[in-house]
């Protein structure tokens, strides 16, 4: 058994970005709720909020032994199957986990991770609203985390991890969570098809809780402080340049959107000023998607310009998305994660910096132009691995049990029809209408209300 003392400050600081990673599942919930139509509010906010069910199970019995257990470069083991070893911590810091050694408790460490694995799935499910069925939608997140994003959190997380090793950089999830998750949402559209009345002409169909995709967006801009300034595992300078690029990148992918969106109102000759509510939300998250790569690696001047070039092209993309690309992704989860995740990525390549960080090498711009080859391999990787395991977990149970709610139920909407909950003003709406007049029949014109009864 060995021994390491484990720095409080370090524990203090990774335990709290535990709790605001975790509290970003609730807080896209919130995000994904507003943007769907009242029918399906409910059914969205579960669909996340049910990943924490789920996932920290799998992830104490066998995920965390599968991303960072013994093994080898490809696979881990069932060493730390049930925490049963990295459980063994006391008072005086005594540690058994020799394979990830750090200045904090390996369950800190665990927790921590723990929570990415329930983020990543959640996110999937902007792109299947309103038409999954629940049984298979909560096989396929148990099924997806055992089998693509353990094994993807080995390969590039891992120490000993065989993209890692390679020299493929991801600091916090730009390839495991948003590439893998939003290349995932895409198939799982393809597959499930797409809803009933959809149109792919009509920009803001069902947008009918905007204050809840506000509030969502506030909480995942707080919790991504976590999530890339706990990615650095110790309370330093790198957790502090992650924080201020995260923010940088935020701001910038929003300024960028305004103004977009400013522009592509006066073309359309709009005498006011027209802003998108979604737009912005969503331009804050694909800047802080597109910096997660990055977030310790590059100088925060480099930070805001990925976070404009992260707004720019992703808002060019939902711009042209409604005309050349009519898979129902319903919350762009591809556009926004998927594509976020190949620019942030792509971008690492070109401005990551061995003066920032010593635990990367130069990027292209400071004479390593390698590096963004490597990059690009990671991309593809992550791309046809998430792709594979999508479609073996989704096609299965398609053509078995089955996955897409009815046509029917889904005009219903999944509130309803999966949780059984009644609108009750959507049910007054109904009711309140005119009925169509219903003529008298003739025999019965001249019947009497009142029958008397003479006395004898």
């Amino acid at each position: 058994m060995a021994n390491f003392t484990h720095d409080h400050g370090d524990t203090t600081w990774v335990m709290t970005s535990t709790a605001l990673v975790y509290m970003m599942t609730p807080a896209l919930a919130c995000f994904y709720g507003g943007l769907v139509e009242s029918k399906n509010f409910l059914n969205q906010l579960f669909l996340s909020i049910v990943c924490m069910a789920l996932v920290p199970v799998q992830w104490c019995l066998f995920g965390y032994s599968f991303a960072f257990g013994s093994g080898n470069s490809v696979f881990g083991s069932f060493e730390y199957a049930l925490d049963r070893k990295i459980g063994l911590v006391n008072l005086y810091g005594e540690n058994v986990d020799t394979i990830n050694p750090l200045t904090i408790p390996s369950l800190t460490y665990s927790a921590f991770q723990c929570a990415f694995a329930i983020i990543t799935p959640a996110l999937i499910s902007g792109a299947v609203v309103g038409r999954m069925k629940l049984i298979p939608y909560m096989i396929f997140v148990f099924l997806w985390t055992t089998f693509c994003y353990d094994p993807l959190a080995r390969w590039i997380f891992f120490n000993e991890g065989w993209l890692h090793q390679m020299g493929v950089i991801d600091f916090a999830g730009g390839l495991v969570v948003h590439m893998s998750s939003g290349v995932s949402g895409l198939v799982a559209a393809f597959i499930l098809g797409s809803r009933a009345h959809f149109d792919p002409d009509v920009v803001n169909s069902g947008q009918t809780n905007l204050p809840f995709t506000i509030v969502g967006t506030g909480l995942l801009w707080v919790g991504w402080m976590g999530f890339n300034g706990g990615s650095a595992l110790t309370a330093t300078g790198n957790a502090a340049l992650a924080i201020v690029n995260s923010n940088a990148a935020a701001a910038s992918s929003m300024s960028m959107w305004i103004v977009l969106d400013i522009i592509h109102g006066k073309i359309r000759g709009q005498n006011n000023v027209f802003v998108s509510i979604p737009g912005v939300c969503s331009a804050t998250v694909v800047g802080l998607v597109v910096i997660t790569p990055s977030a310790a690696y590059i100088q925060p001047g480099y930070a805001v310009l990925v976070g404009l070039i992260g707004g720019f092209v992703v808002n060019l993309f939902l711009a042209g998305k409604k005309h050349f690309f009519h898979v129902d992704d319903t919350l762009d989860v591809f556009s926004c994660h998927g594509l976020g995740g190949f620019i942030g990525t792509l971008t690492t390549g070109l401005f990551c910096q061995t003066d920032v960080s010593r635990d990367v090498k130069n990027g292209a711009f400071y004479g390593n132009p390698i590096q963004l080859g490597y990059q690009l391999f990671g991309i593809l990787i992550v791309t046809v691995y998430s792709f594979v395991c999508t479609v073996a977990i989704l096609l299965p149970m398609h053509f078995t049990i089955g996955i897409r709610i009815n046509r029917l139920d889904q005009v219903r909407g999944l509130d309803n029809v999966a949780h059984g909950v009644v609108d009750i003003e959507a049910l007054q709406k109904v009711t309140q209408k005119k009925l169509p007049q219903v003529k008298p029949k003739p025999n019965d014109i001249n019947v009497p209300s009142v029958v008397s009864i003479e006395e004898k």
